[in-house]
């Protein structure tokens, strides 16, 4: 019986191997694509693509036996490859089992497992044919390449994978090997052109499309060195906009890990140009027909993946690629005029504007003159006070132990700051803008940036938006000292001229702080353990009153950069060793100011640039998020001598409302251009909050059941019907935000 059961496997083996492999493949597809409810509905779609791909795969062995018997080719195709096609198939089937994985890292390893197990089956199948030489020699070259290009491709896709926010398809299951396995079958199928041209022409030219694929290839290998710094930096690919605010900032695009990739890129770069003189080698020395068979497989395979499935066009080198194209190519949109539904919508934010005139946000005055509010003691109506207001990098509240008592101890300087009997802690206080440089602008000019840097590469640019911004107000009325100070050169993002162009007299960067500071820069440009000592400098020999500003650094993806590091904890952690270096610098501060003079006549703002990136918030600092955005609520600190000020202040407010809420502290009421409004006065009344920028658009609102929504997207990757317009009651859409930031 036993003997007999094994002779009918034996005998029926083929037709087994056939079964079991179109049943693998039907498995893993059915399982990754469709419902598995209803139960029934699922098995009976599953048993018919079974039969399908069974059908399929008799029909395209058939013919191949058609085809090899036609064109007269060599036996060995007809006999024992034929019969062998059968385990190809089920070797090949391999592969969709790949389908049940949710891990990356697991997928991965698992189909370079295949893949390898795929070739060595084909290796040992090509030891059959009687000159099997050429082909054994053609197939390890083709593997070599085809394993190598995955490797490659699955290190770059999984980075950009781990530290892209806005990726859509960031859920799908796989979609890392998905991306690799398109971009591996790109590069095969620039090599398998070239390799075709070689192998059908002696004329000179067949040189030429295989040298562009190289140069391309390498072009591409410099590209992701600064795509994964990038994006380490920022959670976006690389794009003109990226280069803009990054220009200047190589200290800190060239991390650690585009270090690393620089190693490892220079090393497959040595190994594919071996490879690649091994491949150019093996074309002079056989016969062209193994190359033509596996080119032309690689060729149709390409072609016909890309015809169905998208996942190139997901890959972030087709992003970035079209991204650039656009940009250089001016494809823009045509001009849109703001619905009158989505104006009134932007009422709610408080964006106010009269399209009818030329200074569509022009306001009379800054707060209602017969607001009663007392904001400041009657003696600082006479004398004016100095104003310092710190900038700290990337300081998310929640990030704070003033705010959150997740990380007890992280910056007790500032905990000590909120203590102090005439310090208000704002809360849901949010950026309007983001990186440094539009949050700044957001914030001092109250305004909406939309475009960034571009608005301010030349001098004086600014004013071409008819803004006026806090420096030159406090000019107006009386400060005799307006000043600047950042660790980094004045010139980076345009500091120089943004500054200026806000009638700051004083901006001091890397060069300018030489005079005051000694010792060697010990961050990006200068730490905050430099800075503030520098700053305390800078009040005591000020003209009064004075507005000095200092931006921090210490806290500046990739947090890694200050060589005079206090770490927190463990120090395992370089987001809160950053953030507890920079509240060090600052509590140090902080004591030598309370005994000094400043105490009775200086305001002292900390309050952050912007929020944190969300690269930098992981799930191991915050769980319990499942995806932040460059919009979070902000820290934001204000002393003031014998403050009448309640403790604390929970209006939800922006960047965009810090300029005129100052301004009302300081009962100067002028005309302006604001898009803000005081948060001592008309702010309560608009209890939705808005952020733009290349960086993404961000909507924080109440829906009819009082509860917040928060909507966010780049605004490249918002699809919408050109005519999409919501009713008037209801939110305001990105479809519709988009069409005002346009």
């Amino acid at each position: 019986m036993g003997s007999r059961l094994k002779y009918l496997l034996l005998k029926n083996l083929p037709v087994i191997t056939v079964l079991t492999g179109s049943f693998l493949i039907t498995a893993g597809w059915q399982w990754y694509h469709y419902p598995h409810k209803p139960h029934l509905k699922f098995v009976l779609a599953s048993l018919a693509v079974w039969v399908l791909i069974t059908i399929f795969y008799k029909l395209g062995k058939k013919l191949f036996l058609f085809l090899t018997k036609k064109f007269n080719r060599h036996n060995f195709w007809y006999n024992d490859f034929a019969t062998l096609l059968d385990k190809i198939f089920f070797t090949f089937s391999l592969f969709f089992l790949v389908l049940f994985l949710k891990d990356e890292v697991l997928s991965l390893s698992y189909f370079t497992i295949v893949l390898i197990l795929f070739f060595y089956h084909l290796h040992t199948i090509f030891k059959k044919h009687p000159g099997h030489q050429p082909w054994i020699i053609v197939n390890r070259n083709i593997a070599i390449f085809t394993i190598t290009f995955f490797l490659l491709n699955s290190s770059y896709q999984f980075l950009a994978r781990r530290y892209y926010i806005l990726d859509p398809e960031a859920n799908i299951d796989s979609i890392v090997l998905f991306r690799a396995l398109a971009m591996t079958l790109f590069w095969l199928f620039g090599l398998s052109i070239g390799g075709t041209i070689f192998t059908i022409t002696k004329n000179w030219w067949r040189y030429i499309w295989t040298g562009l694929w190289v140069i391309f290839f390498i072009t591409t290998q410099i590209f992701w060195i600064a795509n994964i710094g990038i994006l380490y930096f920022s959670g976006l690919y690389l794009s003109p906009v990226m280069l803009q605010h990054t220009a200047g900032g190589g200290n800190v695009i060239w991390n650690w890990l585009t270090f690393i990739l620089i190693v490892s890129s220079g090393a497959s770069l040595i190994f594919f140009g071996w490879r690649g003189w091994c491949w150019a080698r093996a074309h002079h020395i056989l016969n062209n027909h193994a190359w033509r068979f596996y080119y032309t497989i690689i060729i149709v395979t390409t072609i016909s993946s890309f015809l169905i499935f998208t996942s190139f066009k997901t890959a972030p080198e087709f992003r970035v690629a079209k991204n650039f194209y656009n940009y250089f190519t001016n494809q823009t949109s045509p001009p849109i005029i703001l619905d009158p539904v989505i104006q009134n919508k932007l009422h709610r934010f408080g964006l106010n504007y009269n399209l009818d005139e030329f200074y569509v946000s022009h306001h009379n005055q800054i707060f209602t003159p017969t607001n009663t509010i007392k904001l400041l003691p009657d003696k600082f109506k006479i004398n004016k006070l100095n104003i310092l207001i710190v900038f700290l990098e990337s300081f998310s509240s929640r990030l704070t132990s003033v705010y959150n008592n997740k990380y007890p101890g992280l910056t007790p300087g500032l905990e000590n700051f909120a203590a102090n009997p005439h310090t208000t802690i704002f809360k849901n206080y949010y950026n309007a803008s983001t990186p440094t440089i539009t949050g700044l602008m957001s914030g001092l000019c109250s305004f909406l940036p939309p475009t960034g840097n571009t608005e301010i590469e030349t001098n004086k640019r600014i004013q071409s938006h008819h803004l006026l911004c806090l420096p030159q107000i406090l000019k107006n009325n009386g400060y005799q000292n307006t000043s600047y100070i950042t660790a980094v050169e004045k010139e980076f993002s345009h500091k120089d001229s943004l500054f200026g162009s806000m009638g700051v007299d004083n901006i001091f960067g890397t060069e300018e702080l030489k005079k005051y500071i000694s010792g060697v820069p010990l961050a990006w440009g200068y730490s905050d353990h430099q800075m503030f000592p520098a700053t305390a400098n800078f009040m005591d020999n000020a003209k009064q009153p004075f507005l000095i500003m200092l931006s921090t650094v210490d806290t500046h993806p990739p947090f890694n950069i200050a060589k005079d590091m206090i770490n927190y904890g463990d120090g395992t952690n370089p987001v809160l060793n950053s953030i507890h270096t920079t509240d060090n610098a600052f509590d140090k501060f902080w004591q030598n100011f309370v005994s000094s003079s400043f105490y009775q006549n200086t305001i002292v703002i900390a309050v952050a640039d912007h929020a944190i990136f969300p690269t930098a918030v992981d799930k191991n600092l915050n769980p319990e998020i499942k995806k932040l955005t460059f919009y979070d609520e902000n820290t934001f600190l204000m002393y003031i001598p014998d403050s009448t000020l309640p403790k604390t202040i929970d209006t939800y407010s922006s960047s965009l409302d810090f300029a005129p809420s100052l301004l009302q502290l300081l009962n100067i009421n002028t005309a302006n251009a604001f898009e803000g409004h005081s948060i001592f006065d008309d702010r309560k009344l608009y209890p939705n909050l808005i952020g733009m920028h290349e960086f993404g658009l961000y909507t924080n609102q109440l829906d009819q059941n009082g509860k917040r929504m928060i909507d966010y997207n780049l605004p490249t990757q918002i699809k919408c019907d050109d005519k999409e317009i919501s009713e008037s009651n209801g939110p305001l859409t990105l479809c519709e935000f988009l069409q005002f930031f346009i």
